[in-house]
């Protein structure tokens, strides 16, 4: 059945031997409530409980009034107080009260990559062997990764002994030393040069951090350059959990907002830290930003892996003092939002609002709407119906009444 047959006998057609109790109220009736003008008033639109009568500023913000009504006209729906048993139409009132917005979504666990890590060979030559063979592999910090032959390095050895065993001055001997050091000689094995006196062919390379190995790109044999990245080292404390946020929500949240992380496969459960970081760009597809949480890594936990995912609960700052209305009661279309408002005991009107945030069954309502107003939360999408098919009946009467009276 189409809207428009609900119009007039709407109701009666819905409840047969009951009497139709349904009316609009265009024209002035004496049996019937009248509530076609709204008195103009004044609003602050941060602290919606300011109302005033006359133009002004908030005294708690010192924001100016914006205007919320004036004299307009409505088109009202009547229902007698039987008809509204009948049908359940309940209604709740407008609050004033503190939102506090918190939104779940699936992250997913990676390496961190401000603890990333590319090994390089400072001098060329070739890898005689290799410790490290494979990534994945776990690294201890002083483990050695791989022993290099290097002419270079072979070289520069001879030098800093040279300098020793000549008495040359502490500034050559530093000198010789330091360059050493940049070649990617380690200082413990200057030490042992300096005490053995014994060239090493073969020189160990050892991990500078611990973590995990994240890429490996050589085998033992080959022959590197300073320019070869040989391997990359992601430390693993902490993690970071990348949770995606649609673009509606994108303004809840602020870098060090709370967060709850839960994923029962690896033993951790509601575990509090916070957002590190919020990336300033946003999906162009999936019109979603990306928030960074830190999980540090549990220890003697090898079960946290990179990959997985966990659910992450991200709270927002409290909004303090709002205006809202039950989320069931608002009707939203395309191109407006509005709800259905209880005017006197037997009356309800349409009303356009303004709607902010949505958290839980809470909507904050940022204009349209004065607490302690009723809102239709079961039977307003009827009552809706009728009131726009109202609407489109008279307002298209009003039309052309003007282009009628031309004509005489």
């Amino acid at each position: 059945m189409s809207a428009r047959k609900w119009s007039g006998a709407l109701l009666a057609l819905l409840f047969i031997g009951v009497p139709t109790t349904v009316t609009s109220q265009q024209h002035s009736h004496h049996h019937q409530p009248q509530h076609q003008h709204e008195q103009t008033q004044y609003m602050c639109p941060m602290h919606p409980q300011i109302v005033s009568e006359q133009p002004g500023t908030c005294p708690i913000c010192g924001m100016d009034l914006e205007l919320q009504g004036g004299t307009q006209h409505q088109q009202e729906v009547w229902v007698s107080g039987a008809m509204q048993q009948n049908l359940a139409i309940q209604t709740e009132p407008v609050q004033i009260e503190t939102l506090r917005p918190q939104l779940t979504s699936v992250a997913q666990i990676q390496w961190n990559g401000n603890s990333a890590h590319h090994i390089h060979s400072r001098a060329a030559g070739w890898i005689e062997k290799l410790h490290v063979r494979s990534e994945g592999t776990q690294v201890t910090l002083g483990q050695p990764l791989y022993e290099i032959y290097s002419r270079e390095l072979v070289v520069a050895q001879q030098d800093l002994l040279q300098a020793i065993r000549s008495n040359a001055s502490q500034t050559l001997i530093h000198d010789a030393k330091l360059r050493l050091q940049l070649l990617g000689f380690a200082p413990q094995l200057i030490a042992a040069l300096e005490r053995d006196q014994t060239i090493r062919y073969r020189v160990p390379v050892y991990a500078n951090h611990a973590g995990v190995v994240t890429a490996m790109n050589i085998a033992q044999g080959m022959y590197v350059e300073p320019g070869v990245a040989i391997m990359s080292i992601n430390e693993i404390d902490p993690y970071w959990v990348i949770a995606d946020v649609p673009e509606q929500y994108a303004d809840w949240f602020l870098s060090g907002a709370p967060v709850q992380l839960d994923l029962p496969a690896a033993g951790v459960h509601q575990y509090d830290t916070v957002i590190d970081y919020i990336y300033p760009q946003l999906d162009p597809q999936a019109r979603t930003q990306r928030v960074r949480i830190l999980l540090p890594h549990p220890q003697g936990n090898s079960q946290v892996l990179v990959g997985m995912q966990v659910q992450a609960t991200l709270f927002g700052a409290p909004r303090e003092q709002v205006l809202t209305v039950p989320r069931s009661s608002l009707l939203i279309t395309g191109h407006e939002n509005r709800v259905i408002v209880k005017t006197a005991a037997e009356t309800f009107a349409q009303r356009q609002v303004q709607v902010g945030h949505i958290v839980g069954e809470r909507a904050e309502i940022l204009q349209g709407l004065h607490p302690g107003e009723q809102v239709v939360v079961a039977g307003q999408f009827l009552l809706d119906s009728e009131a726009t098919l109202l609407q489109a009946r008279f307002g298209s009467t009003a039309q052309e009444a003007p282009h009628a009276h031309a004509h005489h």
